[in-house]
């Protein structure tokens, strides 16, 4: 009996695959797989899978596939199925889908508004259909600006002709804070031209020229007028203080000349001559208040020309002016009648009792005079207070010629409110003292406020509120 050597094999099944397609075996070509089954064993493999047919998922929506700006662009129907965009596992390789570059688009990629126009443009028109600011009214607008500050107003400015308007509108520079600005040639004219009121120039360092001849915004004929002198520019600035400037005297001039309707005008601490003590005098003719404390190149000359003719003078500062004799003789003799405030402290020996007499003869308005270290000046003044019955404040501080008993001798008067008497009553005596003036504030005013822009609010000038 011959014994069959071969090993028993177990018999295979039929391979669901078609044995007459032929089958790719070549190494160099990607290997294919031919999907040759029943639609009903297709579905039970599916389902020991866990996984869904592809032919039965239909492609995402198209919102989901492209953002709104790129909608536009040619994208496969919503009806194709998800294996035709693929293709088939036999097919080969699967086509890489690919969106056009922004070099590749077209700026006329749709029609909008009857013209054909890019993404980016139709974009724009859609969130800029309506502009909101056209809606409203000037007067609105200005109420709305009037929040800004001054550098960010010359930023709006800039958007259109419309706000370029309203930014430079007097409204919103009438009271200005340009403290501790640097102002190069001509830029400092430009804002006086726009029509402030209240200026506040404390510690700003201002270039020469004041007001430039720019030939854009002036008519040729007009800008050589201007520089013949034959014409001259006006602002309308009626409150300047200009304390602690670095400017020089011709550039204070050119700003004072520009200033007919001036009424309040600070020079602290800034240089003086005639020139500018005259310009004072001749253009500021309704002035009200000057302060000049601690201003060099106060002399006499220049003091006649400025009391002459400035007849509406009520306040006047001259602390710390190194006024000499002959500078106070000429006070005296032209001294405007109608003054109430004034502040000749730190004069020295110069301010003697008959000097103080005259002023108060001829100023039968007067209710306020500080004539502090002043140590020429006797208790024989107090008579010539009395007799004047108008003073409200007195300063006497550092007057060591007095006596602390001499004040008894103001008890007389009956108009004084406030009287400062700094280091010339004893801590001793100064309780006795304060007894014979019931209703009398004593040293109440270290500093005086006398025709001066500035005493406790930073950011205002006599009382108005200036913004930066």
């Amino acid at each position: 009996m011959e014994l069959n050597t071969t090993p028993e094999v177990d018999e295979m099944p039929s391979s669901p695959i078609d044995a007459s397609e032929p089958v790719n075996c070549d190494p160099t070509q990607p290997p294919t797989m031919l999907w040759n089954i029943k639609a009903t064993d297709k579905s039970a493999i599916y389902d020991d899978l866990g996984v869904n047919d592809l032919e039965g998922i239909k492609a995402p929506p198209k919102s989901l596939r492209h953002p709104p700006q790129l909608r536009h662009h040619t994208t496969p129907t919503d009806n194709v199925t998800l294996t035709q965009q693929l293709g088939n596992p036999g097919d080969g390789p699967i086509p890489v889908l690919t969106t056009p570059s922004s070099s590749t688009r077209s700026d006329t990629d749709h029609i909008h508004n009857g013209t054909s126009c890019s993404c980016k443009r139709r974009l724009l028109d859609e969130i800029n259909s309506t502009d909101s600011f056209a809606c409203l009214a000037d007067e609105i607008l200005l109420h709305i600006l009037k929040w800004l500050p001054l550098t960010k107003l010359s930023h709006c400015s800039r958007v259109c002709k419309r706000w370029y308007r309203l930014a430079f509108d007097e409204l919103l520079w009438r009271r200005i804070d340009l403290s501790s600005k640097q102002f190069f040639a001509g830029i400092l004219g430009n804002i006086l031209q726009r029509g402030p009121v209240a200026v506040k120039l404390s510690r700003a360092k201002i270039e020469e020229p004041v007001f430039s001849l720019n030939y854009r915004h002036k008519a040729k004929k007009q800008c050589n007028k201007l520089r013949n002198g034959k014409q001259s520019i006006t602002t309308k600035v009626q409150y300047l203080d200009l304390s602690a400037c670095d400017v020089s005297t011709s550039t204070l001039q050119e700003i004072i000349k520009s200033c007919p309707p001036l009424r309040k005008l600070s020079l602290e601490s800034c240089m003086v001559n005639v020139s500018v003590l005259t310009c004072v005098g001749q253009k500021a003719q309704e002035l009200e208040e000057l302060n000049l404390s601690m201003c060099e190149g106060v002399i006499d000359y220049g003091m006649m020309q400025l009391l002459v003719n400035t007849p509406n003078l009520t306040s006047l500062n001259l602390a710390w002016t190194s006024l000499n004799k002959q500078t106070l003789t000429t006070l005296t003799d032209n001294i405007p009648t109608n003054l109430e405030k004034l502040n000749l402290s730190g004069c020295g020996r110069n301010l003697e009792d008959n000097t103080v007499d005259q002023i108060l003869h001829k100023c039968p308005k007067l209710r306020e005079l500080d004539i502090s270290d002043s140590p020429s000046v006797s208790e024989a003044i107090f008579s010539s207070l009395v007799g004047h019955g108008n003073i409200q404040y007195l300063a006497l501080n550092r007057c060591y010629s007095l006596h602390y008993s001499y004040l008894e001798q103001l008890a007389g008067l009956q108009s004084l409110r406030a009287l400062d008497v700094f280091s010339l009553v004893p801590d001793a005596a100064y309780e006795s003292v304060t007894e014979l003036f019931p209703g009398v504030i004593f040293n109440a005013h270290p500093y005086s406020a006398i025709a001066r822009p500035c005493i406790k609010k930073k950011d205002y000038i006599w009382g108005i509120k200036c913004y930066e």
